[in-house]
């Protein structure tokens, strides 16, 4: 059985003062820097403001269906001239009014805004979806750049070893000229190697310096040290061990796809709100008018008038527009419709490569620690056999590269397996923040892991 974990919103935009950039040497796990990311990744953030404004859609949508009422006030300065009248004296009168009206208007019919008011739960669905989906994206983004950075780590540290060994071995190979043991090719040969690995050695270090640059970007500080992970890390299978009751749990429960569905629903319902331009609103009108004016030519006056009054508007021809609109938004649908259908087939698609990724990345964890006990074991005999004169200082280094790029690459196997994994619980909806306090716990603190 697959277990469904559903992914908590944070419901509180946090906002920080600090400069995008900073030092910090604290914050050295996978687990701590995560919490880092939570509270400065930029694109994590943005959307969850993202999804905070579409809230607010909610409550305009309702807005609609609610009394709204007015209070308009006036007063005025009047200068009124009288050139001829049977009735008027001939003049210029001058005279002040003001005045008042309430007014309240409630809608009693317009399906418009019910329609409304339905996609604004469809619209926050989708805000919702992408939200957990945009935290689920930062926890592989970020897995992504810890991992890659601890590989910048290994390659630094499997050059150096690699540059101390053949130092090592460029020594002898000087010593064994010198007594005219082998010939001055081999030192030679020996110095070739010695610089090209001193070349590789500072790409490695130029490497890990941008990784470091990598990492600082979505936690917004520098990190000074991270912890390596421990040898001893388990190759779990996916459990369940069927690739097709991953494919399905991806199709019902992956964020990106939840997201793509509730577009499609709101694009529906768009079909419907333009339909509306055919329909008849009904609504109440209630209004209480005041007014008073000092002269003029009937005099002083003061009035009030209160109107109760049911407004009914019928729409019978617009030029077409509410066809044309209806029709648009019947495309947009099947556009909608559409992208779903992609989505669809891509979640399926990311569910099943990751899982035979998954399968495949720990049969070549295996077979590449197999292949560092054979690359050891053959650095072993080419070294005896050089001391014998059967094998030459060609070979020797041929064969302790050999045996660096298998530690190299072994090590790199099992970052992948570890992102793999987490690739596979994204497409199926399930990845949450306990995967990545699991892989913490595989982590093995050293004391000092050094950005150079």
């Amino acid at each position: 059985m697959l277990k469904t974990i559903t992914i908590k919103i944070t419901g509180v935009l946090l906002l920080s003062a600090a400069p995008f950039i900073s030092s910090a040497g604290a914050a050295t796990s996978l687990l701590d820097i995560y919490q880092l990311a939570i509270d400065n990744d930029p694109q994590y953030r943005g959307a969850e403001a993202a999804y905070l404004a579409t809230l607010e859609t909610k409550s305009q949508s309702r807005a609609q269906l609610l009394p709204t009422i007015n209070l308009t006030a006036n007063i005025t300065d009047n200068t009124q001239k009288t050139l001829s009248s049977s009735s008027f004296a001939v003049g210029t009168r001058k005279f002040d009014s003001n005045g008042y009206t309430l007014s309240l208007t409630q809608p009693l019919f317009n399906y418009d805004y019910f329609v409304q008011l339905r996609q604004s739960r469809s619209t926050i669905g989708e805000a919702k979806a992408t939200l957990s989906a945009a935290q689920q994206a930062l926890i592989i983004r970020l897995s992504e750049r810890y991992f890659d950075t601890l590989a910048a780590l290994d390659g630094l540290e499997f050059a150096r070893a690699e540059k101390r060994a053949i130092d090592r071995q460029l020594e002898q190979t000087r010593q064994r000229f010198e007594v005219g043991l082998i010939a001055i090719t081999d030192v030679h040969e020996a110095q070739a190697a010695y610089d090209l690995v001193t070349a590789q050695e500072i790409l490695a270090n130029n490497l890990l310096a941008s990784q470091y640059e990598a990492l600082a970007e979505i936690t917004g500080q520098y990190h000074e040290q991270i912890t390596p992970l421990s040898p001893a890390t388990p190759l779990i299978t996916p459990e369940p061990a069927d690739i097709d009751k991953w494919g399905d749990t991806a199709t019902h429960q992956n964020f990106q796809l939840l997201a793509a569905e509730l577009a499609y629903q709101h694009a529906q319902e768009e079909i419907k709100r333009q339909r509306t331009g055919h329909y008849p609103t009904l609504e109440l009108n209630a209004s209480h008018t005041y007014s008073d004016s000092d002269g003029g030519n009937f005099g002083s006056n003061e009035s009030e008038n209160q109107a109760i009054e049911f407004r009914l508007n019928m729409p019978l021809f617009q030029g077409g527009a509410t066809n044309s609109r209806t029709r648009q938004a019947q495309r947009l649908a099947d556009q909608a419709r559409e992208n779903y259908e992609q989505q669809r087939r891509a979640t399926l698609r990311q569910a099943r490569d990751a899982y035979l990724s998954v399968l495949a990345e720990i049969n070549r964890v295996k077979a590449l620690g197999q292949a560092v006990v054979s690359a050891q074991s053959a650095l072993d005999a080419t070294e005896a056999g050089l001391e014998v004169g059967t094998r030459t200082t060609v070979d020797v280094l041929d064969t302790r590269r050999d045996l660096f790029r298998a530690q190299r690459d072994h090590a790199r196997s099992r970052y992948d397996y570890i992102l793999h994994t987490l690739r596979l619980k994204e497409a199926a909806g399930i990845l949450t923040v306990t995967d990545l306090e699991l892989i913490n716990g595989w982590l093995q603190p050293v004391a000092a892991n050094t950005n150079p």
